[in-house]
This record gives structure tokens, sequence and C-alpha cells, in this order.
């Protein structure tokens, strides 16, 4: 059965492909049937992909992924059927973006110090041409580019990964501020991969708070991971979700994971009830 992937990455945040291209890949395969675009704290992409997907008659579903903190983890708030506009204008949105661009010369300050100095105002100043949200790929494409690593996982392994030399933490919300964002922007919240290293009892306060949503298929669940999830999306009433988590090709490949079309409406149903 054909069904949607509901996590994408495109090069408006830290994906391999435009939009286009991604629309172009996701009609390609027969059991696609839509996609959601989530860049990471951006909708800069998004005008973009939704015309071009409306041309060619293909269901495209507006979507960002949050970047949010509870206390030590790192938590990814999925948001859908979002109004672009409203959440672009949203002064968290502002912040978070200018965090960036602080963050990015902190990395580079720190390449610096280690004789691998990168031109960070020339990296900035190309993103923003290009409305792209700024991020690790970015300096990672700078360090290739530069001759200092070969390619952007040794970027990652040896430098930029948490725990590595040049990883700086960047700016986060709650998850509360993220589902509030979401929701005044007229979507629904979904929680990103809770089984990469987040705690149980989150789905619960978050559920409580207004999420309508679990990304229970994921290309980093295991099959026992899935069944979990799935038990605790349907105890608390929550939309079981799937999506590749698409960021480039070769890795979590578009379509590995599909979101049914009954659990979509079911999703599509919780903004009702917000």
């Amino acid at each position: 059965m054909a069904g949607f992937d509901m996590h994408i990455h495109s090069t408006a945040s830290d994906g391999s492909l435009d939009v286009r291209e991604i629309v172009d890949i996701s009609r390609a395969k027969y059991y696609i049937a839509g996609i959601a675009i989530t860049d990471h704290d951006t909708v800069a992409g998004l005008p973009r992909a939704l015309d071009y997907a409306k041309k060619l008659n293909y269901p495209l579903i507006p979507g960002i992924e949050l970047s949010a903190e509870y206390e030590e983890y790192e938590v990814h708030i999925l948001g859908y059927w979002i109004e672009t506009d409203k959440i672009a204008a949203d002064g968290r949105l502002r912040l978070m973006g200018q965090a960036r661009e602080e963050r990015c010369r902190q990395m580079a300050r720190r390449l610096a110090a280690l004789d691998m100095p990168v031109d960070v105002e020339t990296i900035i100043a190309a993103a923003t041409k290009a409305k792209c949200s700024l991020g690790r790929p970015h300096i990672a494409s700078a360090m290739v580019e530069a001759g200092y690593v070969e390619n952007l996982r040794e970027a990652f392994d040896s430098w930029l990964s948490r725990g590595k030399p040049v990883y700086v933490p960047r700016l986060k919300l709650s998850p509360g501020e993220a589902l509030d964002m979401i929701v005044e922007a007229g979507g629904v919240a979904v929680l990103a991969h809770p089984g990469i290293g987040l705690p149980d009892h989150l789905v619960s306060r978050l559920a409580r708070q207004g999420l309508g949503g679990l990304e229970v298929y994921h290309s980093e669940h295991s099959r026992m991971a899935e069944k979990k999830y799935l038990q605790m999306a349907r105890q608390y009433r929550l939309a079981s979700i799937g999506g590749s988590d698409f960021h480039f090709s070769g890795s979590r490949d578009i379509g590995c994971r599909l979101t049914s079309p009954e659990q979509l409406r079911f999703l599509s149903g919780q903004r009702e009830r917000l």
C-alpha cells in the first residue's frame, strides 16, 4: 500500500537535494503517495516546494522540524500543515536563526585554533543568499573544500559531532514552546524518533500538552522499538507516523519508512481537537 514519507530534509537546512529534486525522486517511486518536507528550524524551502508539487499535482505537506531540549535530552518536534508565513514571522524562529550564525562563528574560531581556518562570513553570506538554515553541514562542506577532511562524514565523525573538538551546542526551545509554535501556526506536532535516546515519560508529558503523533517508524528504530512506540501511540491516542529522515542519497533513502493513509487522516484530524 502506498504511503507518505513524512520526514525529509532539503538543502534549505542540512539535506543534499533541492526541493524539486526531492519531489521528482518521490514521484518516481510508485509506493510513495506523497511527502512532507521538514527542514530544521526553517520553512525557507517550502514556497518553492509547494509551488512545484502543485504544478505536478503531487501531494506535499508543509512541515518543519524544531529543535528543543528537555533536561539533558535533545528533542526534535515535527510540525505538519503549518502556515509557513505565520511560523516564519514567529520571533522565536528568527532568534534561532540568529543563534545559528553565532554558532557557526564559534565553530570557525575553534577550527582556526586547530589550524583549520574557514571563511565563516562567506559561509554565512552564501547561506543567507540561498535562504538556507545555517548548520554544521555548511562548516563541514567548507572543511572538505579546504582539504582538511575527505568528506562530510569525516568532518562530522572527527570534528563536528557532539563531544568532538569543534562541536558547539545550538540554541533550542523547550518542547512546550515548540508545540505552541506549531499549533499557533495551524499545524499539528509529532515527536520525532523517540527511540534515539529519549525517555519514555516524555511521550506522556507531551501528549498532555497537545502532541498529535509519534514517529513510530524511523530508519534508526529497531522492530522492537517500533512495536514499543506503536503501543505507546495507541495508549495516548496519538497518530503513528513514519518517515525516512532523509538527508542525503545512500543513507536513509526517501521512502524507506512511510505513514499509512489511515494514520495520515488520523493525524490531520488531531488538529481539530487543539
